[in-house]
């Protein structure tokens, strides 16, 4: 009797699943489509799939969609057997949505194949919009769109709420002077870039006729370690053609830039002058108040949890950038404000193959989806490039100054990548997983994985390969250089081991009693700094010996040192109490602050002289006073912009 009724409640479960076609059902010809990629476009994307080899054709694929923002509606559409490639339309943009295919046969439908991407405007505004006043006449200046596209400025020019002009720029013009204007009266200048496809966001700017500034900062106000802009206005400066100018910052620091941008490490009033040189060699000087601000921000929330992935710079200090692993998302962040700037969502997760900004701007990660995807975004947060590396990258690439990115990947899969496109320049496969490449002054490549450590040059020649085979730990950055020793972090208590960059012989090993090491850095006297996985931590000299060992406790997790200016070493801790910790090069053990929450992370030392960690859902800065070291390996990634290279 129970066999009965066991094979009717079966048949019903079946019958059941038949009724809805989006309900998987468990039949083994129900073929899921093999890789499934989706790229971004203007308000739309592009999905595009392949399907398994040497399996029956199905009746259609079903295209669904969702955006990560619940207000933003979805939607779905279907496809004929024989097309692998729809462009969905009408889709908001900086806006992640998740697409899925699914096939359809007779009998239902398949599983689920997703792809993540961010649609993004290809119709790009003008930036730093500016309207400087003077006698009857406003004069307009802008930066030009980040864009190859061609295009117009169109500028509408109102007063109240009447429009009274409107004046068309080619876009080889970046201002314009607008005259025949009112003293006395406010005008409203807006400016558009006209595309073929359409028009950008529009800019405004407001400015009064009759109050003459000499000088326009932008921002007014500014604050510690923001970059300001510094301008002279033509409408002031009438006396001839202006053949230079010279800025006093009152700081100590000039510029002899026509627009100078500068900006200041300590708050208070500042009296900036200007001279001006006239081609008739005549000189007129003026002067502007600015008021420097402390920090806005010491917390900035929504950014996820850093798992092993350290926070890196733009290279003008003025936003940072971070891998949340929770959120699967590269997050641009205002190192000024904290506010986000954008966010590029994947599919999958990023436990420790921290970001790296290349020279252009260009920041580089990879996650650890079955593919290996790596990613190269552009600063704005649209896709530069995509590649797949065949296996998870669980290794910080490197990136050098003459255009190579070096990705590490499972499986030993090691690539050399042109930056601007993404092509292999060349690719070896070595025995392992990922644990950390690196590059040294002279370009030769270093590469550890969980079987041996190899050397090679530019052009993929093998330099060198290690006796031993060390265990390389994963999770990113597990190699330093400094001088003529290569340091590598082991795993299973292997501690850390140092090898000759000319040939990989050893030169010593400092072993551990706990677990896995992590994140090495290394200070002008070639002592390296590293933490054991639910241990203590450690600094080792050049010679191998023991220099001191913090014992206190074993809260560090991923925990890593960046090495300030003022010699002293800073990290922070997994667990309570959860301080942010200083030591001396004796050791001496301090408590700079209580951080509050669990960070598992290695810490970053900004431009602002600020230590940056990561916590459980938010990115926190504390004031420091004090610069990163400049010789060495004095933070994992080496610099701000975690480049692992000193090339």
């Amino acid at each position: 009797m129970r066999k009965i009724l066991f094979f009717v409640a079966l048949a019903c479960t079946f019958a059941m699943a038949g009724c809805s076609e989006e309900l998987k059902e468990a039949s083994f010809d129900l073929y899921q489509v093999a890789e499934v990629t989706a790229v971004g476009g203007d308000g739309c994307a592009t999905v595009a799939w392949t399907a398994q080899e040497e399996k029956p054709l199905p009746l259609e694929y079903l295209i669904t969609w969702t955006a990560d923002n619940p207000e933003i509606p979805g939607g779905s559409q279907t496809t004929e057997a024989s097309v692998h490639e729809l462009l969905v339309e009408d889709l908001v943009n900086d806006c992640a949505y998740t697409f899925a295919v699914q096939a359809r046969y007779e009998n239902g439908l398949s599983m689920k194949v997703t792809a993540v991407c961010t649609p993004k405007s290809t119709r790009v505004a003008v930036s730093d919009f500016k309207a400087m006043a003077g006698d009857e006449r406003v004069f307009l200046s802008w930066t030009a769109p980040a864009t190859e596209l061609e295009y117009v400025c169109r500028v509408s020019v109102s007063a109240g709420d009447s429009e009274i002009n409107t004046i068309e720029v080619p876009s080889s013009e970046t201002s314009c002077l607008v005259e025949g204007l009112v003293n006395g009266t406010e005008y409203t200048f807006a400016l558009t870039a006209v595309y073929a496809h359409g028009d950008s966001d529009t800019v405004t700017a407001t400015a009064t006729p009759g109050e003459i500034d000499p000088i326009v900062v932008t921002p007014a106000v500014l604050r510690q370690f923001q970059l300001g802009t510094f301008e002279f206005n033509p409408a002031y400066f009438v006396q001839g053609e202006i053949a230079a100018v010279k800025w006093d910052f009152d700081d100590g620091m000039t510029s002899e830039d026509m627009t100078a941008t500068h900006l200041f490490t300590e708050t208070g009033q500042y009296e900036v002058s200007l001279t001006v040189t006239y081609d008739n060699e005549k000189t007129e000087q003026a002067k502007v108040s600015v008021t420097v601000e402390p920090f806005a921000w010491t917390t900035a929330s929504g950014t996820g949890y850093q798992k092993s992935s350290n926070i890196v710079f733009s290279h003008d200090g003025q936003t940072f950038y971070t891998l949340a692993q929770t959120d699967k998302k590269l997050l641009a962040i205002s190192a000024i404000t904290g506010e986000k700037l954008w966010e590029y969502a994947t599919s999958a997760a990023t436990y420790g193959a921290g970001p790296a900004v290349g020279p252009d701007g260009t920041i580089y990660f990879g996650t650890e989806d079955g593919d290996g995807s790596f990613y190269a975004v552009l600063p704005s947060g649209a896709l530069k490039w995509k590649v797949t590396m065949g296996a998870a990258v669980k290794a910080s690439p490197a990136v050098t100054s003459d255009g190579t990115v070096y990705v590490l990947a499972d499986k030993g899969n090691l690539a050399a990548l042109d930056a601007a496109s993404g092509t292999a320049k060349w690719s070896e496969t070595l025995d392992g997983n990922a644990g950390g490449v690196i590059v040294d002054a002279d370009g030769t490549v270093y590469a550890g994985t969980s079987k041996g450590i190899w050397a090679f040059d530019g052009t993929g020649g093998l330099i060198w390969k290690s006796e031993t085979a060390y265990s390389v730990t994963e999770r990113g950055g597990s190699l330093a250089v400094a001088g003529d020793v290569l340091y590598a972090v082991l795993k299973g208590k292997g501690g850390c081991v140092a090898l000759s960059t000319s040939d990989g012989k050893q030169l010593w090993q400092y072993k551990t009693t706990e677990n896995d090491c992590y994140h090495p850095v290394v200070d002008a006297d070639g002592t390296v700094y590293f933490c054991e996985k639910s241990g203590y931590l450690f600094a080792v000299d050049k010679t191998g010996n023991e220099v001191w060992k913090d014992a206190t406790d074993k809260n560090y997790i991923y925990s890593g040192f960046a090495l300030g200016a003022d010699g002293k070493a800073y990290i922070s801790q997994y667990a309570s109490p959860f301080y942010l910790l200083s030591f001396e090069k004796d050791g001496t053990r301090s408590v700079v602050t209580v951080i509050g929450a669990q960070t598992m992370s290695p810490v970053s030392i900004g431009p602002d002289r600020r230590i940056y960690y990561g916590l459980n859902g938010s990115v926190a800065a504390y004031d420091i006073k004090s610069d990163l070291a400049s010789e060495g390996w004095p933070v994992r990634g080496y610099d701000r912009q975690g480049t692992n290279s000193l090339k």
